[in-house]
């Protein structure tokens, strides 16, 4: 389990599960009047390092965005990024194509007028937490700063994004990989310090009644743990910390727990460096033949096809 100074912390033990893969990363200069779709599904984000612009989810109301924003669309959802509120748009890539002049990893289009500069770019997901964190993200995570009050993480990260998309070195690529990294989870968390309520089981893991339970979990799953002794490290009665862990979570502790024993050995299984008795030995089945079970009730398969497919690499 991470700890920082000796505090567990439950989020990272579930963002370990999860990666999180840069594919494209480019600094772009759109000078008024210009407006893009973006059509592949295929999650994006959106950095106005400068100006404004207006961004159109399907489906929704245009949103305006401006200096020190940043929109993130993790679900891959289809969009248009523009000029104006309606600003006639082209397909992203017909524009990079033929109407973009472009410097190295710098993109610039437009007819000339009002500059606005965004740092854009493709990523996706893998692991094996991923398609459960994604039934809790919006279509459109808009992280707004505040007037005169920059958000510094996002100000840092995005001057490191816009160092090595302009003047790329030998290692950028794996750098930007891991700006987006932080650039994620910096999101995830402010996005989730604004909109509480609308996190679902993630909400459990910043929860500090929930949050030391969920940590005792993660940190020996191996352990026969019992609703009463997970309570008692909560500081709570057995049955008002059963209620409230399900009511954070989604489902009771001890259900949790199993889940949780079962996407360890799924991410055991994706590394491949252990054998399935051992990887039953560490996430606390007594047997291969108890994972065995459990796992193809959970996945649909036996933990050796599952290795074997390659999924949630």
């Amino acid at each position: 389990m991470p700890i920082i100074s000796g505090v567990p912390d439950a989020m990272s033990d579930v963002l370990a599960l999860v990666r999180m893969r840069g594919e494209l990363v480019c600094a772009n200069e759109y000078s008024a009047p210009w407006g893009f779709s973006f059509r592949k599904p295929i999650a994006h984000f959106h950095i106005v390092e400068r100006g404004a612009a207006w961004i159109t989810v399907d489906g929704a109301e245009p949103l305006r965005i401006e200096t020190g924003d940043l929109a993130i669309l993790p679900l891959g959802a289809g969009h248009v990024l523009s000029s104006g509120r309606t600003a006639e748009a082209i397909p992203i890539e017909y524009a990079v194509q033929h109407h973009a002049e472009r410097d190295g990893s710098v993109f610039r289009f437009g007819g000339g007028g009002d500059e606005t500069h965004v740092v854009c770019g493709q990523f996706s997901f893998g692991g094996v937490l991923a398609p459960k964190l994604l039934t809790v993200l919006p279509p459109l995570m808009h992280i707004a700063a505040k007037p005169g009050q920059p958000l510094e993480w996002l100000r840092l990260t995005t001057h490191f994004l816009v160092e090595e998309t302009r003047r790329p070195q030998p290692g950028s690529a794996i750098m930007a990989t891991r700006l987006l990294d932080i650039l994620f989870i910096q999101a995830l968390r402010e996005w989730g310090g604004r909109h509480p309520s609308n996190l679902g089981w993630l909400s459990g893991l910043s929860d500090p009644v929930v949050g030391r339970a969920l940590s005792a979990i993660h940190d020996t799953p191996a352990r026969a743990w019992s609703v009463g002794e997970l309570a008692n490290l909560a500081g709570l009665s057995r049955s008002a910390f059963a209620s409230r862990f399900t009511t954070v979570v989604g489902k009771p502790p001890l259900k949790y727990l199993a889940t949780w024993r079962l996407d360890l050995a799924a991410d055991h299984l994706r590394a491949g460096t252990l054998r399935v008795n051992e990887i039953a030995e560490i996430v606390g089945y007594g047997s291969e033949a108890a994972l065995n079970r459990a796992f193809k009730a959970q996945f649909g398969m036996t933990p050796g096809a599952f290795r074997r497919s390659g999924k949630l690499s």
